[in-house]
């Protein structure tokens, strides 16, 4: 019993080890499709004049989700450890390039400062989505830019570049 003890300890400092996270910004590469063709991520915006930049960004599409069964949903969720903030991006029904006017909850943008929440009311995210060949490999991408007021906080100067999920 003290053998299997030691080997699943051992086992255990094993996968940890090897399960290390490397430092420095997410605004790096994104692996698509058959992780031969990349695609750089990011988010950055002026806050109340303040540049905001991001530690990771993650794009999913929701599909089937309440009556909207049809539709797909895209969601984008930016965040930012050294202040301790966050964006989500919410379009329903996105299909693809087109500038869409914040009007939440359908299209929206929230920002978080710590766990306060600030919902976009006024703004606009135009959007493309980009194809990019090489070779036999195809990755798609989101770039833009976007703008919105949300309480006191005014973003300016919002551009991304997200790969497509």
């Amino acid at each position: 019993m003290k053998k299997l003890g030691i080997v699943s300890a051992l086992l255990l400092i094993f996968v940890l080890s090897e399960c290390t996270k490397a430092a420095g910004p997410a605004n790096g590469k994104s692996v698509q499709q058959n992780n031969h063709l990349d695609s750089t991520v990011s988010i950055s915006a002026d806050i109340n004049q303040v540049k905001w930049q991001t530690d990771s960004v993650f794009g999913y599409n929701i599909t089937s989700s309440g009556n909207d069964s049809s539709k797909v949903n895209l969601e984008i969720i930016a965040t930012d450890k050294s202040t301790s903030s966050s964006m989500i991006f919410y379009i329903t029904n996105f299909t693809g390039t087109h500038t869409y006017i914040i009007n939440s909850p359908y299209n929206s943008i929230t920002y978080y400062t710590g766990s306060i929440r600030h919902i976009a009311t006024f703004g606009q995210i135009a959007m493309k989505v980009n194809k990019i060949t090489s070779g036999n490999d195809t990755a798609y991408s989101i770039t833009g830019t976007f703008n919105f007021v949300a309480d006191t906080f005014s973003v300016t100067n919002g551009v991304f570049d997200v790969a497509r999920p």
